[in-house]
């Protein structure tokens, strides 16, 4: 917390600790300055007012800045030593009209958990006497006054007031009396060593104050004796408080901090200002003093700064600030709302906010949506949170909207269907799962019917504007403020729970009754929501099928429901014939096109209606069930039109002539003159008639009708396809294979033609014919290919040939091998147009020569690479790494073609061709993309390229490998990342390996292949300590230092692959000698170093020696910290039945403590096993108190 732009930033324990009244101020001479001189001038002005000079001894304590032994040794040659302490008393008396500014401030802030100021200071002078004196009376002062060795016991209800741990001056004024002082070397050793009084009295001031140091440097006197006695028992007692201390950074705010961070003490340092360089100070110590005396007024005031402003533009400092300020303070929160204006401090806040609980959170958000109904941001805000749903977000909403309206009716009815939308997002899927097994075990509750019905129904969801579609400022309808519909989760395990208890006789009705019911209300919910409407109903349009058909795969919404009830619809009317009936009656008095479309299924139902009642009932149906909803008329029509009468057919028919020729009537014609209101009816008319002529003779007039049609339509002129039954259809989900039956068929010669025709084709597998081609018969290809001229026009065909060669590597069939060489011979004398048209995909042909035993022309590598240094740079963006770049570019190809050229020279014996020297040197230093890519290659194989020319490896790559730019941060990159080395190239390229360690930000594998370099390079040393090596363990651990966090956990990632790859009767060995002194030897010690991630892979280390296991916990506990995470993986030791477990109880206890051990939270379902085996091995340790502790972070399954 920073209180001026130039002041400490002080911690917000510190400022906590402050407000309980925990904190004491220890003061030192710069508090009273300049009024008074510091040790340094004092020395010097005693040496004055004794009239003596420094000796040779005391002026070298001087010059260290041991300004107690300066006067220690001035007052053992002095006739009266006494004549000392008198000089310092006079040069230090009270002045006339003393300044006591900072001392009021301090005197502020270094109080008790009452109110009462308590401070230590180690200065003689009674100027904190003097400001008590004006603030409250002389008596008081004089009271409150302590010095000496009667200084009251810290945490003593008399320790109050101003306690001189060094002895106090005489003030006549205050009637107060000089003590003993502690000024020279002998009365420090006295105080702090010999009597040890004061030592004593700081480290109980220390055990129960936090103390802050002001007016002190890191050398002086009484810091240097205090903070050594302290450091000394913090080793010992973990219940010792902090100690920060207020200091100038002096410009150079590292170096300034050093001194202060060797004594463990942290440093509050602030930045001198011209003219008044401890002005920043003392002015935020009293804004500090400000903060604690009204700590409400300024939490308030820091809120409104902060909020009022959008998060982007905040500091980090601000961010935490605010946090401060928010924290544990509930009541607050409103003063946050009524200023927040963007959105994002919720997220930012999200952790202080949820310690306050899910009520409050969701009280939180409401409060801020209802100052704003009408904002679209809120709105989103709010769709953002649904995720989290749950009911008391769903009331707090509610509780707003009827306790604070919005004006826009639009507006209104958004906000309710999204708290509505929250109470059904807080579903748990983990309750269904238990609902499943209290259904298959019975016997069955009402209330699981209900739970049952719920979880398969739709619920509202509300999701946010595609990205291209913003908010209607003003909508005038939901769908312009966001997108609704009805989703459905998954719920397979439901599948066939008609199958279980809750289907059977005595229940099936009432899941009837109940999936109605909740069909009802979620129509109904979806029509608030404007899915169903005048015209559109998107409910209707997304269930293909009311009953289990291949259409309805991949759909949700209301399609797990409709189907449901579908599907107990038989069971039902078997178990209660009248009861289903009225529900079936219930779904025709619905007024939504989903219950119209259950009613018209259940007349397909012999047990429910008669043919008879059947078709008279659709007959007599509405316009929607006649005419909307051919699936449905069409099954009725299929499953009772044979046994109906022939009146009820007639009735039928009738109704189809009659209204059939009218359908779109009232429909104008389209602009383009396009007929479909004349073939949609006919459509509808067609599909009808001619279902009903399946199983009865139509009438005269209908067949007349129907043929006329079928005349009109001639692709009617056919039977009814299922696919005629559905509004939409769905083939399902393919992959796209080009079609090749065309370019197969045609004459070779003809082939190109119709590849260039197919290209044209809309659809995309025609348009693939001839990749597909080129792939299914590569000869053929080729023949085509030949049959025409090689010239530009054709390239693109050549192209698509060539990219598929590499991939046919394995085929080995002599006319296969025959063509590619002729190919490769014919490319080789082409234009060299022709070459750079085609270099991307022939360079790859160079790479994989070898493979496809190619003998390419002689001039095939400089042709291409003439023809590759001209390609454009090629924009990769920052999200493909290097070498990924490398592998799929031409200057890449063309250098792997190159190295393997090399390396088949030297496999056959023979020398290194002098034009290849030439090639290599001449591609490392071209100046080109593909140069740059080519480079890469080469680094990838630096070991292979050092070992063909240490030269050109040192002369020509390193200087780009080493420059400071882009590219090599790139190629250093690559060296680390996709390298090993043998001991000469590491030895002359060490520097840039450890620069690119140093340098790289990668993760996971690519982190661990950095750091893998060092740990070799050490693992090496213990192993041949006679071969030299390139980096020693202590730049391996320099580096580690300096390297990103994940380059460290790569390390340890990589010694517990190494390790573990050892057989298991080796491991211990290779743990003693080789793994153990490597991480003695790199690791970094600073504490600073531990980590979550550090200690999970320290912790596998351990597990990884084997039966070492006892010696390596012993090495590596120092390095294991608490756990952080909520889910603990314990695999490591949990595995093969615990078994180092087993073996090792007390080692193993040991590490899972230090792991799991408090303050961890996490939960596990590991543990358990582990301390079952430790507890067997070893007895005596189940009644330890560490194992009690540990199981209770155990979770079982």
């Amino acid at each position: 917390m920073r209180l001026h732009h130039l002041g400490p930033d002080f911690p917000e324990a510190l400022v906590d600790e402050l407000l309980e009244g925990n904190v004491v101020f220890l003061c030192g001479a710069g508090v009273s300055a300049p009024q008074l001189p510091n040790f340094r001038d004092l020395v010097l002005n005693v040496y004055n007012r004794l009239g003596e000079e420094r000796t040779p001894a005391e002026d070298h304590a001087f010059q260290a800045s041991r300004y107690e032994e300066v006067l220690g040794a001035l007052s053992r040659r002095l006739v009266r030593s006494e004549d000392v302490i008198d000089a310092a008393a006079a040069e230090l008396q009270v002045p006339a009209n003393p300044d006591t500014a900072h001392h009021d401030v301090i005197l502020r802030l270094s109080r008790d958990q009452v109110g009462r100021p308590i401070i230590v200071t180690t200065n003689f002078d009674t100027l904190f006497e003097r400001s008590l004196m004006v603030s409250h009376s002389a008596a008081f002062a004089t009271q409150e006054s302590a010095a000496g060795q009667d200084i009251p016991a810290p945490g003593s209800a008399r320790f109050t007031g101003v306690v001189h741990t060094h002895g106090r001056l005489t003030d006549d004024e205050l009637n107060l009396s000089q003590t003993e002082l502690v000024l020279t070397s002998a009365q420090y050793g006295e105080a702090y060593l010999r009597a040890g009084w004061a030592a004593r009295f700081l480290f109980d001031l220390m055990r129960c104050r936090t103390l802050v140091l002001v007016g002190y440097t890191a050398n002086d006197a009484p810091v240097r004796y205090i903070l050594n006695v302290l450091e000394g028992d913090r080793e010992r007692f973990t219940d010792l408080r902090r100690v920060y201390a207020l200091s100038s950074s002096n410009g150079d705010p590292q170096a300034a901090a050093a001194p202060w961070q060797a004594l463990a003490v942290e440093p509050l340092l602030f930045d001198p200002e011209g003219g008044n360089p401890y002005g920043p100070l003392w002015s935020s110590l009293e804004g500090l003093a400000n903060l604690v005396e009204n700590p409400d007024v300024r939490r308030r005031e820091m809120i409104a700064a902060i909020v009022s402003g959008p998060v982007s533009e905040t500091t980090d400092h601000d961010i935490r600030t605010l946090k401060w300020a928010l924290g544990a303070r509930a009541d607050l929160f409103e003063h946050f709302i009524t200023r927040c204006e963007d959105a994002a401090w919720f997220d930012t806040l999200a952790v202080v906010i949820r310690a306050f609980g899910e009520r409050a959170r969701a009280w939180m958000l409401a409060r801020w949506f209802a100052r704003g109904w009408d904002d679209k941001v809120r709105y989103l805000t709010a769709i953002k949170h649904l995720g989290r749903g749950s009911q008391e977000f769903s009331d707090a909403v509610f509780r707003e909207l009827d306790q604070n309206r919005p004006q826009d009716a639009i507006w209104e009815k958004a906000w309710r269907l999204l708290a509505e939308a929250a109470a059904a997002a807080s579903h748990d899927s983990l309750r269904d799962y238990q609902l499943r097994h209290r259904l298959n075990r019975g016997p069955v509750v009402e209330s699981d019917l209900g739970h049952l019905v719920n979880a398969i129904g739709p619920r509202l969801t509300i999701e946010a504007p595609f990205r291209d579609e913003d908010p209607s400022e003003h909508p005038n309808q939901l769908s312009d403020i966001a997108r609704f519909s009805m989703e459905s989760e998954h719920q397979e395990f439901l599948r066939d729970v008609l199958a279980s208890p809750a289907g059977n006789a005595e229940n099936i009705l009432r899941l009837l009754e109940r999936g109605s019911q909740r069909l009802s209300c979620q129509l109904r919910t979806a029509r608030d929501a404007e899915l169903i409407g005048q015209v559109r109903d998107v409910t209707d349009f997304g269930v293909p099928s009311v009953v289990n058909h291949q259409q309805n795969q991949h759909r949700r919404g209301f399609v797990p429901l409709t189907v449901f009830i579908t599907s107990a619809l038989p069971m039902a009317a078997q178990a209660n014939l009248e009861g289903t009936k009225r529900v079936v009656g219930g779904w025709r008095a619905e007024p939504f096109n989903l219950t119209t479309r259950l009613w018209m299924h259940a007349l397909t139902h012999q047990a429910l209606f008669t043919a008879d009642e059947a078709i008279e009932a659709l007959a007599t149906s509405n316009e929607a069930a006649f005419w909307s909803f051919a699936l449905e008329f069409v099954a009725i029509v299929r499953a009772r039109i044979a046994q109906a009468s022939g009146e009820a057919v007639e009735r039928l028919v009738r109704r189809l002539l009659v209204e059939g020729p009218q359908r779109y009537a009232d429909r104008e014609q389209n602009a383009d003159g396009i007929d479909w209101q004349d073939r949609a009816r006919d459509r509808d008319i067609w599909v009808r008639l001619t279902a009903i002529s399946e199983h009865v003779v139509l009438p005269q007039e209908a067949e007349t009708l129907l043929h006329e049609i079928r005349e009109r339509r001639t692709y009617l002129s056919r039977e009814i396809d299922e696919r005629d039954l559905f509004r939409t259809w769905s083939s399902g989900v393919r992959a796209v294979r080009g079609r090749t039956a065309q370019i197969v068929s045609a004459q070779p010669s003809e082939r190109l033609t119709i590849a260039d025709r197919l290209e044209e084709s809309s659809d995309i597998e025609d348009r693939e014919g001839w990749v597909e081609y080129c792939r299914e018969d590569p000869v053929g290809a080729y023949a085509a290919l030949r049959s025409h001229p090689l010239e530009i026009g054709v390239v693109a065909r050549w192209a698509t040939w060539l990219e598929i060669i590499p991939s046919r590597a394995n085929m080995t069939s002599p006319e296969w091998l025959r063509v590619i060489q002729e190919a490769v011979e014919l490319l080789g004398e082409a234009d060299d147009e022709i070459v750079i048209a085609l270099v991307g995909p022939l360079a790859r042909i160079a790479e994989h020569s070898r493979q496809l035993q190619l003998a390419l022309p002689a001039n095939w590598w400089d042709r291409l690479w003439q023809a590759a240094e001209g390609e454009p740079d090629v924009d990769w963006g920052d999200d493909v790494e290097t070498y990924d770049r490398v592998i799929n570019s031409t200057g890449g190809s063309l250098a792997e073609a190159l190295l393997q050229a090399i390396s088949s020279q030297r496999e056959n014996g023979d020398d290194v061709n002098a034009a290849d020297f030439q090639r290599l040197q001449r591609m490392i230093v071209s100046m080109t993309y593909s140069g740059e890519m080519a480079r890469a290659a080469c680094v990838r194989y630096l070991s292979f390229v050092f070992s063909v020319s240490n030269e050109i490896a040192l002369d020509h790559l390193r200087p780009f490998i080493a420059a400071d730019n882009d590219e090599g941060r790139r190629l250093r990159g690559v060296l680390v990342e996709y390298n090993s080395f043998v001991a000469d190239t590491e030895i002359s390229f060490a520097d840039l390996i450890l620069q690119g360690v140093r340098e790289s930000r990668q993760k996971d594998v690519s982190a661990a292949n950095a750091a893998s370099h060092l740990v070799r390079a050490v693992v090496a040393s213990f192993d041949e300590p006679n071969v030299v090596r390139g980096i020693s363990p202590q730049q391996a651990r320099q580096t580690l230092r300096e390297a990103a966090a994940d380059i460290r956990v790569g390390a340890l990632k990589i010694m517990t692959n190494w390790l573990e790859e050892n057989p298991d009767d080796e491991r211990a060995a290779a743990w003693t000698d080789l793994y153990g002194p490597t991480f003695q030897a790199i690791w970094p010690r600073d504490r600073s170093y531990l980590s979550n991630d550090v200690s999970k892979e320290v912790f596998s280390l351990a597990t990884a020696a084997g039966t070492a296991f006892e010696a390596a916990v012993e090495a590596l506990l120092p390095y294991v910290s608490t756990f952080e995470d909520d889910w603990l993986s314990l695999h490591d030791l949990e595995r093969n039945n615990a078994e180092l477990a087993t073996r090792f109880p007390v080692a193993a206890l040991r590490l899972v403590w230090a792991a799991c051990g408090p303050p961890c939270k996490g939960r596990t379902s590991d543990i358990a096993a582990i301390l079952d085996a430790v507890a067997a091995a070893n007895p005596a340790l189940a009644v330890d108190r560490r194992m009690h502790k540990l199981r209770l972070l155990a979770v079982s399954h």
